[in-house]
């Protein structure tokens, strides 16, 4: 089985290799960085999810099946169409970022949908404005008792 918080660091990683726009991530903060100039991805702990199901008759071998919510925080720049722009297409960029770097860390499972939301209002943080769009992803591990 491989740690919850090495899973959520390889999506992560994933995105931020990918995405351009993506220029700070972190898995222990729960605002972005000062120094954010476009797209944090940012996976705190809240709303994570595990289930843990026996898909064999082996007590021993456990399906474990995270759903990871990260945080995508776009900086407004005070140009309103640059922010909704950047907001509707991370979603799709970040997914396809995932799904090319699938295996290296973590495992999809296709089978269940990706979500992805834009908040409904700008969000201000030390003075700054964000607009923020969660996504959650499942990702499936094994764990052996």
């Amino acid at each position: 089985m491989t740690v919850t918080s090495s899973i959520v660091n390889a999506l992560l990683s994933a995105i931020n290799t990918a995405v351009s726009d993506v220029d700070s991530v972190s898995s222990s903060d729960f605002t972005p960085a000062i120094t954010t100039a476009r797209i944090a991805a940012l996976s705190p702990a809240f709303e994570l999810e595990s289930r843990f199901t026996w898909e064999t008759l082996d007590v021993f071998a456990v399906t474990v099946t995270h759903r990871v919510p990260i945080e995508l925080w776009i900086k407004h720049d005070g140009k309103s169409a640059a922010t909704m722009r950047r907001a509707r297409d991370i979603g799709v960029a970040a997914m396809a970022a995932l799904v090319s770097a699938d295996g290296t860390g973590y495992t999809l499972v296709y089978d269940e949908p990706v979500s992805f939301t834009v908040d409904p209002g700008i969000t201000t943080v030390n003075s700054l404005a964000w607009l923020v769009a969660t996504m959650f992803v499942s990702v499936r591990d094994e764990l052996s008792i």
